[in-house]
């Protein structure tokens, strides 16, 4: 017994001294965890972001025509929170190994079903959700670091772009919004059992109003949010906003004169919703 102690406590002290010799260095290739707003999806993205230094990236360090984890160490995640479209696939919520296949050409974007591994090692084929063959953008500028990320973006999505050394990947990203919004607003209004805010009738109002959808829906909502705040008169802009659309313009000139007023006398003396009903009546007066 006093050895089998004797022995343990040999190697505890063994072991931390050799973690005690290791010497703490800087990563060269950090993990790098981004979130992003796409539209009305939430998107995560994890990987490890490689440097060129000084070398020769693809056909290179990365081997044309193979399996590549798109990023150093640890393959490269992707999540996304809600069903998605890339670059034409529907790719339900979930978390996905994002692989690539480069090649002068063309590049095929792997979605992976097991996140879980480290690098391409383990990778089959078989396990693919997905594939995409893309064309690869070739840039003036030199990157000297692997970047993912997303650009151009739009109410309904962007563009997931992959760059490095002289070579940038963009995959558009569709997320539906509308049918998001739609359903939430059937959820907080349409079936709702508990009380409406002033806010959200607003909201939803507004929202019916920009896309020309049941216009005479939008009008009713305007004018609940207005009866229960009757001194936020950005209600009232948008209610004559959407008079004006209807051609009813009488309503839509009583409407901007009272928003334009009420604006004028906020302590705060708003002056883009002065100048918004400013402009509106000037419309009214052609």
């Amino acid at each position: 017994m006093k050895l089998s102690k004797i022995a343990t406590l040999v190697i505890l002290v063994l072991t931390i001294n050799t973690m005690s010799a290791q010497i703490n260095k800087p990563s060269l290739s950090p993990r790098v965890t981004a979130d992003y707003n796409v539209g009305l999806a939430k998107i995560k993205i994890d990987y490890g972001q490689a440097n060129k230094q000084d070398r020769i990236v693809f056909g290179g360090l990365i081997p044309y025509n193979r399996v590549w984890r798109t990023g150093a160490n640890a393959s490269t995640k992707i999540t996304f929170d809600t069903q998605i479209t890339l670059a034409g696939v529907t790719v339900p919520a979930g978390t996905y190994g994002l692989y690539t296949i480069p090649n002068k050409g063309e590049w095929t974007i792997i979605l992976h079903k097991n996140a879980a591994l480290w690098g391409s090692k383990d990778y089959e084929e078989k396990n693919d959700f997905a594939r995409i063959q893309i064309a690869p953008i070739n840039t003036k500028d030199t990157r000297e670091t692997l970047g993912i990320y997303f650009e151009n973006y739009t109410a309904n999505g962007g563009d997931l772009v992959i760059a490095w050394e002289n070579t940038k990947i963009a995959l558009p990203v569709f997320v539906d919004t509308d049918a998001l919004i739609y359903k939430e607003i059937d959820d907080k209004i349409t079936t709702a059992t508990g009380a409406i805010s002033a806010q959200t009738y607003f909201d939803a109002a507004q929202f019916y109003y920009h896309k020309n959808y049941e216009l005479a829906t939008a009008v009713t909502w305007f004018d609940q949010a207005r009866a229960m705040e009757p001194t936020r008169f950005w209600y009232t802009y948008y209610r004559a906003e959407l008079a004006l659309q209807l051609n009813d313009t009488e309503t839509a000139r009583t409407l901007a004169t009272e928003c334009l007023e009420a604006a004028k006398a906020n302590p705060s003396t708003d002056y883009g919703y002065i100048a918004k009903a400013t402009l509106l009546l000037d419309q009214l007066k052609k």
